[in-house]
């Protein structure tokens, strides 16, 4: 790995962060097709390793000697309203309140969006996400324009499964269904919630409308332990960039883009002081600077965050 990364001049965590997240969500979102919608060709999984490496070979040469840049994962942060006040929240969405929340407009949405798509040549897996996604009233017209885009690959709605969908949405999704699908965050192992959640309900009327579901794995949360006042050590915060699956996350809030929801909460209610969000609207040279956000191997917002392993019941609510 070492002669890879020193024949391309490629740094271990632009590696990471790019090339070997590009070649996984690519592996990943093809199997996801072929596996939702009968798109595209199967992969055996026994084969995977041997497709990764291909696909990782596949990532050098694009960026290297052809001058691609592809967007691994990508996730848009359409409300910061939401029905639940989760405590442990990774996104600190309770933080938000009546008189700073954030709701993106459909023009807000395509223009964001038209600015990536115009400097990069794929985005692999774009999610559309909240607060609870579906209080935003223009979320049919937005699941709708990211599927006509031919430089998106598949588009992830994500719900926490307590309200219903409207038949605008319904209409949407089943006009999409090859390309988006729905997935409800599980917080069904919280028996205070089971009374206010809504899947058995959503996936029938999913199912009527022939529009695809996935249902996370109902598993524990971690304590949010929020962020330090001082920053860690060089060396702990490239650690916790290693060890951080957040990370993969990139978000899409009010215009920028940070290392994860939690980061981006922090910039927007100026919990910290971060400087090395992407400002969409005003850069100069988005693509230049979307390399560069790859590039760093230090993250300002990862230098003051406090990782967990502390494990809890999901979705515990604030009192």
């Amino acid at each position: 790995m070492q002669e890879l990364l020193k024949k391309h001049n490629c740094s271990e965590i632009f590696y990471k962060r790019y090339i070997e997240e590009n070649a996984k969500q690519r592996l990943g979102m093809e199997m996801q097709k072929f596996l939702l919608f009968k798109v595209g060709k199967f992969i055996n999984p026994m084969k995977k390793n041997e497709v990764l490496k291909q696909y990782i070979d596949d990532e050098l040469d694009n960026f290297y000697n052809k001058d691609v840049l592809n967007i691994p994962q990508i996730e848009f942060c359409i409300t910061t309203k939401c029905t639940l006040k989760c405590k442990d929240c990774c996104a600190l969405i309770p933080k938000f309140n009546s008189s700073c929340h954030i709701d993106m407009s459909f023009d807000d949405f395509k223009l964001y969006l038209d600015k990536l798509l115009n400097v990069v040549d794929m985005i692999r897996h774009f999610v559309i996400l909240g607060g609870e996604t579906l209080i935003n009233p223009d979320l049919a017209k937005m699941v709708d324009y990211a599927c006509k885009q031919e430089k998106i690959f598949i588009v992830q709605l994500i719900t926490n499964g307590t309200m219903k969908f409207n038949d605008e949405l319904l209409k949407t999704l089943k006009e999409n269904n090859k390309k988006a699908y729905v997935y409800i965050s599980n917080y069904s192992g919280n028996e205070n919630l089971k009374p206010i959640l809504k899947h058995d309900e959503i996936k029938n009327i999913l199912k009527e409308n022939d529009i695809k579901l996935q249902i996370a794995d109902n598993k524990e949360w971690v304590t949010e332990k929020e962020f330090s006042l001082s920053k860690s050590r060089k060396e702990d915060t490239k650690q916790k960039i290693q060890e951080c699956f957040r990370t993969q996350c990139n978000q899409v809030l009010n215009g920028y883009i940070d290392i994860c929801s939690k980061a981006a909460t922090a910039r927007e209610l100026k919990l910290l002081e971060l400087k090395d969000s992407v400002d969409i609207m005003n850069s100069k040279n988005l693509k230049n600077d979307l390399i560069n956000f790859y590039q760093k191997e230090i993250i300002d917002a990862c230098e003051y965050c406090i990782l967990s392993n502390e494990k809890i019941q999901p979705a515990l609510q604030q009192n």
